[in-house]
């Protein structure tokens, strides 16, 4: 019985053995695979940037003069005479128009007799007016001012306007400054009278006296006038 268990101890290792030549009785060992390396693609050094959408525009660097070098100084403007046309005849109006009444005015002062328009020379584009109350007027209220146009060289005037309340300073003394922007049409006159006239009237604009219109102490005119 040894015998027989020792004899097939011995086929069983003998088995074992020449099993172990077979490659399915091994253990399979990995081969390296060379894979390809990642390739580089350069960025060109003449690309262009994406340009930002939201960027604000900034104004390019300005000249400035170097050290030592002389400013040029500011060359006063010349003063011109405009050209002289003779003016249109202005007809006699009765002065009882404009005056139903006694005159209660005194202009005290006009900051200048010379507005200009145009964007090429230099000049008042405003006036002031400050008059005062001399004559006693009952139940005074307010005190008006009221201009027009009058070409100087041409039938072509606007109509009366403006009726704008004059400020005062509650001794008598009326004072308004008139703006380009507050003469009406003022763009179709070359060469033009600015024509003002003064009225009191009471808490119902009911008229109690006003001046004498002025009519030839103001012009207005264009700068092509002056610099033609």
């Amino acid at each position: 019985m040894k015998k027989t268990t020792f004899i097939l101890l011995a086929f069983m290792l003998a088995g074992c053995s020449a099993l172990s030549q077979f490659s399915f009785g091994q253990t399979p060992i990995p081969q390296v695979v060379n894979s390809p390396l990642p390739s580089v693609t350069l960025i060109s050094a003449q690309a262009t940037d994406t340009p930002d959408l939201f960027a604000l525009d900034t104004p390019g660097p300005t000249n400035t003069p170097s050290t030592g070098a002389q400013l040029e100084t500011n060359t006063p403007i010349p003063s011109f005479t405009p050209t002289h046309r003779s003016t249109i005849t202005m007809e006699p109006v009765d002065i009882n128009l404009f005056t139903p009444g006694v005159n209660p005015f005194l202009l005290i002062s006009k900051s200048t007799n010379q507005l200009v328009w145009g964007p090429s020379c230099d000049g008042s584009r405003s006036i002031k007016f400050v008059v005062q109350v001399v004559a006693p007027l009952k139940k005074l209220k307010y005190v008006l001012l009221f201009i027009r146009l009058q070409d100087k060289y041409r039938a072509h005037s606007t109509p009366w306007g403006g009726g704008a309340i004059m400020s005062d300073n509650d001794r008598g003394t009326y004072f308004y400054t008139i703006d380009l922007n507050q003469i009406d049409d003022h763009e179709s006159f070359e060469d033009a009278w600015l024509q003002f006239q003064f009225v009191a009237s009471n808490i119902y604009l009911h008229h109690l006296g006003s001046s004498v219109v002025d009519r030839t102490s103001v012009s207005l005119t264009h700068c092509t006038v002056f610099k033609p």
